[in-house]
């Protein structure tokens, strides 16, 4: 019985862990403009000033220019000073954010937030999936990865409810508080036993992995794959990443990650959850906005729990192409549902067609746009050019992102509420096009097997 209790307390250790690298805040910050600009946003408020919607558009979409500014950093100074300290330093950019909101009072030193927060977000992207992979037993590696998932899903759920009950200065400061308390919880956790083999400490590096794991453990296992691979990391620093790049399997690998991730970007899923009060404000259907947006992100939660029982059950390319038409044809339905309401034309139920589109648009995301591009993009790569491969693919990424996050109030707005879903439901056309011509299927292949297939 003690030796499956500490078998228990090892893992709740990890979980516990996991929660404190900040997802909850990284999915705060994500969706904190959903309910915010709404009130900013609002000519009658009693607020000390109002934003138009092309200022609304430039504090949404900041967030990505301060993840691309983060993410490279963050894993060079992860890399000198170990990531201990750079995880518990992820709290300080959501104080100063938080410190900022509270005493705004115009649009610029909101962006300049907003920059900030994405700072702790780029970091969190970066850091965090570093940390699991460190001190994960392999029983629960996979999970924790889709348990971390879950948790920015958990902070969007959070910023629904609570933003549509709260000022959204109260909003920000819990933002600020939490992720505060993550940062001290984290102190009691040891550093990666990676940066501590790799700065000498092999003892101490032995004590942070039996930390995380039950009395009765072997940990010697382990320790010998962190030498294995951190001189594996020495060697590929000797090889030619420039020619490697230049080759057929990596070209086309980049092609299908870069694509990919682009198209999960212009399904509109961001522009969704960084707007979604604004777009049910917007369908004026008669259902509350603030309870629409909350309906929608405990869907995608759910969704986002069912796809981790069936992300196995079949290859990747037919959850894509699921995925894609399931995305599509509710962008396309609501495109047409604001058509409809331009043109004053109406019938019984359709204030019910925006919520349940994008109820289904949730659940299509989840099925595939939003869990295959990153497992694509482990999947295709050699050792030796994958940390540079997954680099630019999280840039066009976040690029992508900030295109989508300016642009798709602004177009709104000005071209027509239907005109952005039209757009992005042309994308899924394209993207199923993409699909089929450029994606190669991974499931249950070997790297040397996908490589071959790769250079055919």
């Amino acid at each position: 019985m003690n030796c499956r209790n500490t078998e228990l307390t090892a893992k709740l250790r990890q979980f516990i862990a996991t929660i404190c690298l900040g997802p909850i805040c990284y999915g705060v910050s994500l969706s904190w403009t959903s309910p915010v600009l709404p009130q900013l946003q609002n000519q009658n408020s009693t607020l000390p000033f109002t934003l138009s919607i092309v200022e609304g558009s430039w504090v949404g979409s900041m967030l990505a220019v301060g993840v691309l500014c983060a993410a490279i950093p963050s894993g060079y100074l992860a890399d000198r000073v170990g990531l201990k300290r750079c995880i518990i330093g992820l709290a300080l950019p959501n104080v100063i954010f938080t410190i900022i909101v509270f005493f705004s009072e115009d649009v610029y030193s909101l962006c300049i937030g907003r920059f900030i927060s994405g700072i702790a977000a780029g970091g969190v992207c970066v850091l965090s999936p570093m940390y699991i992979a460190d001190i994960s037993d392999v029983s629960v590696r996979g999970v924790l990865g889709c348990f971390f998932e879950l948790l920015i899903y958990v902070g969007v759920i959070f910023v629904s409810i609570f933003g549509a009950y709260f000022h959204y200065i109260t909003l920000t400061i819990v933002l600020g508080i939490s992720s505060l308390l993550f940062g001290i919880l984290f102190l009691i956790f040891p550093e990666s036993p990676t940066y501590l083999m790799k700065i000498g400490q092999k003892d101490d590096a032995k004590r942070a992995l039996e930390f995380f794991r039950s009395e009765d453990s072997d940990v010697s296992h382990d320790l010998e794959q962190i030498c294995y691979n951190l001189q594996e990391q020495q060697q590929r620093q000797k090889v030619n990443i420039k020619k490697a790049l230049t080759s057929k399997p990596v070209v086309r690998g980049l092609i299908a990650c870069v694509g990919l991730t682009v198209f999960q970007q212009l399904s509109a899923v961001n522009a969704i959850i960084f707007y979604g009060v604004q777009i049910f404000q917007e369908a004026n259907t008669g259902i509350d906005a603030y309870t629409s947006a909350i309906i929608v992100s405990v869907v995608q939660l759910v969704s986002a729990l069912f796809t981790v029982f069936v992300i196995g059950k079949a290859g990747r390319r037919l959850f894509l192409y699921l995925s894609t038409i399931f995305c599509g044809i509710p962008l396309c339905i609501l495109g047409v549902y604001f058509d409809l309401k331009v043109r004053n034309i109406s019938f019984i139920g359709i204030d019910y067609v925006p919520l349940v589109s994008l109820l289904v648009f949730a659940l299509g995301f989840a099925l595939g746009l939003g869990p295959v591009p990153w497992l694509i993009n482990g999947e295709l790569f050699s050792h030796e050019v994958k940390g540079v491969a997954n680099g630019i693919t999280i840039t066009s990424n976040w690029i992508t992102l900030f295109v989508i996050t300016k642009t798709f109030p602004i177009a709104m707005k000005d071209v027509g509420p239907q005109f952005p879903f039209y757009l992005y439901a042309s994308f899924m056309v394209l993207c199923l096009v993409f699909v089929k011509f450029c994606m190669p299927e991974t499931r249950g292949k070997s790297l040397e097997q996908i490589q071959n297939e790769l250079k055919s």
